[in-house]
């Protein structure tokens, strides 16, 4: 009986140790494939020769015409709807630029002048630049302007300009406004002792003048009755500016909802607050002046004709506006605070060019072979069509004639100088 157990027990380690073997070589086995599986995916894939020389033609192809085109959008937070002239600030070293909507635009001195439909809330506008030119539509104005003169006939309204300083303005057939001066730190500013100087197109006029003291450039944007102007200085310490101008043939005055009414001329009446607004209207037209924040505003009535006296301080770039217009004040009340506007990040767009796709095709075929590493010995050709599959460019220096012709297709993105960018189809054969 004791044999027997002994023998039993000596048979079954003899079956586990087989099947601890077999269990190891399995495992040893599966690590194996898992490492052999691993090395596997880690080879390159391998393509034919033909599907190689393809593959450099299309990447000398896309190297040969990648190109870039610089966006910048331009937000206006709009208070006002309608189409209105817009003034911005712009500070880039652009000189070949356009809106990404093709409108017309000037610029000067920094400034961009154009005018637009605008909604109120956010107006979000894009401008683009690149190495392409960029030129505007042709497009007729309402400006008639010259180096002493300015007008918008469909307006009635008619200004003249003396060394750059603005010297009076009829608006509907009479003399609305004269004697106008600037001064600063009562010191009043004689333009024959500035540099003048004149901006003239047909979508603005501007008229500069430059003293030792500060910068005064008065704007009249086509279509419009209004006189935009701007004071810039570099002095550290704060300065109060002073403009002084002698108005006729208005009836009526409004400062406020508490200072307002007929203008006594018989009683040689005076007026005066701080604020940024005074209007000057009779039954037919009125001209607004808008001054920036802590501006004060006076006037003195006698005989036939008001003296206007306005004060505000300045700053490295200081607006002020003087709107004429049809109606009461109530049609300018709107333009105090009209619109603000802010510059966002440049973005850069990148894509194919056409251009540069045409100058392929002028290039010699021997060039891009070289260029490309496509053997002498063989020939290839490409197309590219645009997205609705017309044929945009063909080519072919040599026909394929009876052999065998390998082709590759691929979808390339076309940018334009208006950084549009649309889908286009290439197709490469070689044999």
């Amino acid at each position: 009986m004791k044999k027997r157990q002994t023998a039993s027990f000596y048979t079954s380690k003899k079956a586990l140790a087989v099947d601890l073997d077999w269990i190891i070589s399995l495992g040893i086995f599966l690590i194996y494939l898992g490492v052999f599986f691993v090395a596997i995916r880690q080879l390159p894939t391998q393509q034919s020769p033909a599907a190689v020389l393809l593959e450099n033609v299309l990447s000398g192809i896309t190297d040969s015409t990648k190109w870039s085109v610089q966006k910048l959008p331009l937000v206006i937070t709009s208070n006002i709807s309608g189409i209105e002239p817009v003034i911005v600030r712009f500070p880039y070293e652009w000189k070949n630029f356009s809106f990404r909507d093709k409108s017309a635009f000037d610029r000067k001195d920094s400034r961009l002048i154009f005018t637009r439909a605008l909604s109120q809330g956010k107006n979000v506008l894009e401008l683009v630049t690149s190495s392409e030119d960029y030129t505007q539509p042709p497009a007729i104005f309402e400006l008639a302007a010259s180096p002493n003169s300015a007008s918008v006939d469909s307006k009635r309204f008619f200004s003249e300009f003396q060394n750059s300083l603005l010297l009076r303005v009829n608006h509907f057939d009479k003399e609305r406004l004269s004697n106008f001066n600037i001064s600063i730190s009562g010191l009043e500013l004689k333009p024959e002792t500035a540099n003048t100087s004149t901006n003239i197109t047909a979508l603005s006029a501007q008229y500069k003048l430059s003293f030792t003291q500060l910068n005064h450039t008065s704007i009249i944007v086509a279509g419009y009755p209004r006189i935009f102007s701007y004071v810039t200085t570099d002095a550290k310490e704060p300065h109060n500016i002073d403009i002084s101008a002698t108005l006729s043939n208005y009836t009526f005055f409004y400062i406020n909802d508490a200072l307002s009414g007929t203008i006594n001329y018989t009683t040689r009446g005076c007026a005066e607050s701080s604020g940024r607004y005074i209007d000057f209207y009779d039954d037919i037209s009125g001209v607004s002046f808008i001054l920036p924040e802590g501006g004060s505003v006076s006037f003195c009535a006698g005989n036939t004709t008001v003296r206007l006296g306005l004060q505000f301080p300045i700053g490295n770039e200081t607006r002020y506006d003087i709107i004429f217009h049809q109606g009461d004040y109530n049609g300018t009340l709107k333009y105090v605070s009209p619109y603000k506007t802010a510059l966002g990040i440049v973005e850069n767009v990148t894509g194919l060019s056409l251009q540069l796709y045409s100058k392929i095709n002028g290039t010699d075929y021997q060039t891009l072979k070289r260029s490309w590493n496509y053997p002498n010995s063989r020939e290839f050709g490409f197309a590219l069509y645009n997205n609705t599959g017309e044929l945009f460019l063909n080519y072919q220096p040599k026909a394929s004639g009876i052999t065998n012709v390998f082709a590759k297709e691929a979808d390339v993105f076309v940018l334009d100088k208006y950084a549009t960018k649309t889908r286009h189809k290439l197709r490469i054969k070689g044999w």
